[in-house]
């Protein structure tokens, strides 16, 4: 099970899907957050734990599944991913379009100690694009990740990591100009400390994380350079959750946190906020498994005139309808951050449907589709992304698997001339071990 979970870490298991409104496609299938950066699994704190109710992508395939390399008490999982895409609109304009052929590189690793008690592990990623009729649009990006955990009893526990990630925005993002010559990115330096401690039926975890957006210069259509010092961040939150096993199929929560946001250049959207929340874990005989919450959220904008608050969502439903389909649902809200116009800030609400089917044991097909609508304050803007499609994946034997996906992404916005449709073809040459 270790393994499995391992290997999901560094070559996104079966993860087929694109996420909504993300321009480039199979950054190994880690969820993608609104501003480009991704949110890399913590193993440390989850390699030994039992897992319920997993999905037809991502339940053990031993005969397909990478063995690791034994490097003293520490395992070693290195993997390549060699994808070609088309993009029919890769600036994401509403009209003359202009497509492209791009060459994708994926070169990752994870190191992860094979221990009985406590656990330390290095994970890192690079991500090399070339486009063919563009170069001004190649750009690198990756992630490297350092992590520990340490058992000090038993279901008691601290643990930590520190991130650093080369974020690439592509040409079409609402927050980068028009008159970037390529795609915008920054360097996200991040670290993250939290407890957890188990008292028979009732668990408690506390967590404190800061992270650190440093945006290089844009360099511009017909020369000269734009600074983005004024969207340099820091970003800092404390957080904490308390649960009850009421049964072992339910297990009610509340969760809280505090959170502020503090620009390094220019202070006209530095802000804090907090959030507190409702929910439960609910397994239905390992058939359908969900966590839902609800709750309420605000983020208070200093140098605006109302602070931003609104009624909080999220959820994640999977049910294996058989032992060979799996649906998935997820949804969520957030306040994120945004240089458009005069908006403070701007409410993102949206949700996918994942639908996965193994034809055999070594073939497995999915469709997808999302939605995620933006509600800009302080401005009269509405953004809304779709997103579907649909792929295959073929594991050839347990170090090769190939992968075939097609995915529609479209923006409908009130904002002027703005709406654009883009169709994205993939192939993909996974090497693993």
């Amino acid at each position: 099970m270790k393994t499995r979970i391992v290997t999901g870490l560094v070559i996104a298991g079966v993860a087929l899907a694109a996420n909504t409104a993300k321009a480039d496609p199979g950054v190994y299938g880690q969820p993608i957050n609104l501003d480009g950066s991704l949110d890399i699994r913590r193993s440390t704190t989850e390699q030994f734990d039992p897992i319920r109710g997993q999905s037809v992508a991502d339940r053990p395939r031993p005969d397909f599944d990478a063995t690791p390399i034994s490097v003293g008490s520490f395992e070693f999982f290195p993997a390549m991913n060699f994808t070609g895409y088309y993009d029919s609109n890769t600036f994401a304009q509403n009209g003359h379009e202009n497509s492209d052929y791009i060459w994708k590189f994926n070169p990752a690793f994870s190191l992860l100690s094979n221990w009985g008690q406590n656990a330390v592990g290095l994970t890192g990623f690079g991500d090399f694009d070339v486009y063919s009729s563009d170069a001004d649009q190649n750009y690198t990006s990756g992630a490297l990740q350092a992590e520990g955990r340490y058992d000090i009893a038993h279901q008691t526990w601290i643990a930590g990591s520190v991130n650093y990630q080369r974020v690439t925005e592509l040409r079409g993002n609402p927050s980068t100009p028009g008159n970037a010559l390529g795609p915008s990115q920054y360097n996200l330096y991040s670290g993250e400390a939290n407890a957890y401690r188990g008292l028979g039926l009732l668990k408690a975890k506390v967590g404190y994380g800061v992270s650190y957006y440093d945006y290089s210069q844009l360099e511009l259509i017909g020369g000269g350079f734009q600074s983005q010092n004024a969207r340099d961040r820091v970003q800092q939150k404390v957080d904490g959750e308390v649960s009850y096993d009421y049964t072992e199929n339910l297990k009610p929560f509340v969760r809280a946190g505090y959170n502020w946001r503090d620009y390094t250049a220019d202070n006209t959207h530095s802000s804090d906020g907090e959030n507190l929340d409702f929910g439960a874990k609910m397994d239905f005989g390992g058939i359908i498994t969900a966590e839902a919450y609800l709750g309420y959220l605000r983020q208070n904008y200093f140098n605006f005139n109302d602070a931003i608050g609104a009624l909080d969502f999220g959820g994640d439903l999977l049910w294996n309808v058989t032992g060979l389909t799996s649906v998935e649902v997820k949804a969520s809200r957030s306040i994120e951050e945004t240089e458009i116009g005069t908006a403070s800030s701007y409410i993102a609400s949206g949700g996918d449907v994942t639908v996965t089917h193994e034809l055999r044991r070594n073939v497995l097909i999915d469709a997808h589709a999302g939605y995620t609508g933006l509600d800009y304050q302080a401005i009269f803007r509405h953004d809304d992304y779709y997103d579907a499609g649909f792929g295959g994946r073929y594991f050839i034997n347990r170090n090769l698997y190939t992968d075939m996906t097609y995915d529609l992404q479209r923006r409908g916005t009130d904002a002027s001339d703005q709406n654009f449709t883009r169709h994205i073809l993939l192939t993909r040459l996974g090497v693993q071990y």
